[in-house]
């Protein structure tokens, strides 16, 4: 874990020390140093920046189970960019909310400014139109569970990308993902048991036939992943797979949503189409993702799916913003000096009852209000009511229901729906401040 920490310093030593060699002056007359790929003291451009963001949440119902209030910080993002003329360039980002340390992106990227492009390292897998979307663009404060549970998001690979005009293609190919000391523990043990550590597939493509209308848009996308197993799930535990989720909440951590461990898994299909449009202040999202966990030994293949769609619009003649070269909305522009007012609507279903894996379903609802005080500074209030099945118990770890007329259950099974309501229902009102610099 040591080594992992000194990765973003040691990165930005290297830029200090390029620009430091760049220097006139600052290389002894009597030596010879070539710079790299012949490039001049102009050519080198860095740029450092960051994000903020604090939440607050209260929770209301949680039938079975209590749900606590509190604060804390959603991330804290510290960031590097670094260009070498116009092709080579290079990103480092860390997150430190909660105290622990959290490599994000890392990578090297190569633009051969014809619309192709080479990334090598650490970075977000080319799946889901949300995960494409920066976190300080989101537009309500938690993803919806479906993309929660399946997206995959950052791994250690290779992707290359093509945008020109209509049209966006990315294909990767990606490894283990960088996880915390808990999880590093499991990797290494099962490498040296001989395990390897998995391998992922992934594409996307996109078709934006209005991509050069700035006002108004179109983005209709298909992605798929092929996946074979991790090794970060638990030591020991081969060909192990497991999906789960906090229900729209970044404060309370229990994940009613879990499918818990699914052994004797040979490989795992994803599934996703994207659909988007917006014209002025007004936008829409869709997407709909399928899992399908293929098993060995004759093992019934699982089937786990979930789907969203959201609504925003810009009250002061604001204007939406979408970026073709990744296929994703980012953050609007204001329509007045002192900022605008965002209104938004969202429901998403996540359904991960497979045909003997029950880890749940979920109906999520979730109102929203952005204010954008300006480029740097936002507030996002969000309300949000969370339904779960009785088959939504955390693993086996919470109640779920009544098995008879004064005692509760965490066995989905044992509960008699005649006793009392079933599953955990409760209401979230969360509260962000966000600051970009």
């Amino acid at each position: 874990m040591k080594k992992l920490t000194l990765l973003p310093l040691l990165g930005l030593l290297s830029v200090s020390a390029f620009v430091f060699a760049a220097e006139p002056g600052s290389v002894s007359e009597n030596k010879s140093v070539t710079p790299l790929f012949n490039l001049s003291q102009s050519d080198l451009k860095v740029s450092f920046g960051g994000r903020i963001q604090m939440d607050g949440a209260a929770y209301y119902g949680g039938d079975y189970q209590p749900l606590a209030n509190g604060v804390g910080f959603r991330r804290v993002r510290l960031n590097t960019n670094a260009s070498f003329g116009k092709n080579l360039s290079g990103k480092v980002e860390m997150d430190l909310a909660g105290g622990a340390f959290t490599l994000k992106d890392c990578f090297i990227k190569y633009d051969f400014l014809n619309g192709l492009n080479f990334r090598l390292g650490n970075f977000q897998e080319g799946f889901s139109m949300l995960t494409m979307t920066s976190s300080g663009d989101f537009l309500f404060i938690e993803h919806p569970n479906v993309v929660s549970a399946f997206s995959p998001e950052y791994h250690i690979g290779l992707q290359g990308a093509y945008q020109k005009g209509q049209f966006l293609g990315q294909a990767g190919v990606h490894f283990q993902k960088i996880n915390g000391s808990t999880e590093k523990d499991y990797v290494d043990a099962n490498l040296k048991a001989g395990q390897d550590e998995g391998v992922s597939y992934t594409f996307r493509t996109i078709w934006m036939p209005l991509s050069k209308a700035k006002d108004k848009g179109f983005h209709l996308g298909v992605a798929a992943s092929y996946r074979t197993p991790k090794t970060d799930v638990g030591s020991g535990k081969v060909n192990t797979v497991r999906y789960s989720t906090a229900s729209l909440s970044g404060i309370d951590k229990i994940k009613f949503m879990d499918t818990k461990d699914i052994t004797s898994v040979n490989h795992d299909w994803l599934l996703g189409t994207e659909l988007a449009a917006f014209s002025h202040g007004v936008r829409f999202q869709s997407e709909y993702i399928l899992n399908q966990t293929h098993r060995m030994s004759d093992l019934a293949t699982e089937k786990f799916n979930g789907y969203y769609a959201e609504v925003a619009c810009l009250l002061f003649g604001g204007q939406q913003s979408y970026v073709a070269s990744k296929g994703a909305f980012t953050q609007p522009l204001c329509g007045k000096e002192w900022g605008d007012i965002e209104l938004a609507a969202r429901f998403d279903r996540l359904d991960m009852n497979g045909k003997s894996v029950k880890g749940g379903d979920s109906k999520g609802y979730t109102l929203g209000i952005n204010y954008y005080a300006s480029k740097n500074l936002k507030f996002q209030l969000n309300y949000s009511y969370v339904d779960h099945d009785k088959y939504a118990n955390a693993g086996g770890t919470v109640a779920v229901g009544y098995k008879s007329a004064t005692q509760v259950t965490k066995v989905p099974s044992e509960v008699i729906e005649s006793f009392g309501k079933v599953g955990n229902d409760y209401s979230i009102v969360t509260l962000r401040a966000q600051l970009n610099f």
